[in-house]
């Protein structure tokens, strides 16, 4: 038998969940450059190394399979900013905006896009954006020891609205130190939050 003819190792074969579940990985480690809106299918296919058609086999249709993604997303996001057991109500606080500066500071592009995926009306990304500021929401009253009630509620969003569009701004054009920002963001927190 020559080299030629020896008989190949047999193929692996993927369960749906395992190809489904690659499919999506391959999407977020796109999405650092790509905003998801931006994925190709041929490029993920071709990453997969896998045929288009048998994408569409795991995912009926683009929009699927990019909800699939960002919801991924939003899950990285939500694990990344949560603080570890343990740690005090002040420095969740602390730690949740510096984690989530840092967070823009990586996937500045990506970011943006989802949040303007969902202030633009896309119905399955504002889906997956409003349940992932919720729970930040949450977090944030929790930690702040303040009740969850619809005033406060209300506030926190708005600040959640006005520290994602400043520190958007502040990654592509730093008008201060980070220090400086972190401060600035606790601060309007603080003040709103107390009345």
């Amino acid at each position: 038998m020559t080299a030629s003819s020896a008989p190949r190792p047999p193929r692996l074969r993927r369960s749906a969940g395992d190809r489904r579940a690659q499919l999506v990985q391959i999407g977020l480690e796109l999405l650092p450059t790509t905003p998801v809106q931006e994925l190709t299918i041929d490029e993920v296919a071709r990453r997969a190394g896998i045929s288009r058609s048998l994408l569409f086999h795991y995912f009926a249709t683009k929009r699927e399979y990019y909800t699939a993604v960002t919801r991924a997303a939003a899950d990285l996001l939500w694990e990344h900013l949560l603080p570890p057991p343990g740690t005090s109500p002040q420095e969740q606080v602390s730690g949740m905006l510096d984690r989530f500066v840092g967070w823009v500071e990586t996937y500045r592009e990506t970011h943006l896009a989802f949040v303007r995926g969902a202030a633009g009306g896309d119905p399955w990304v504002s889906e997956v954006y409003e349940e992932t500021r919720g729970r930040l929401v949450e977090v944030a009253l929790t930690a702040l020891g303040l009740p969850d009630d619809l005033r406060r509620r209300q506030l926190v969003l708005a600040w959640f609205a006005f520290t994602e569009d400043l520190v958007g701004q502040w990654v592509e054009e730093p008008t201060m130190s980070r220090p400086e920002l972190l401060d600035l963001l606790h601060d309007v927190l603080d003040r709103l939050t107390a009345r």
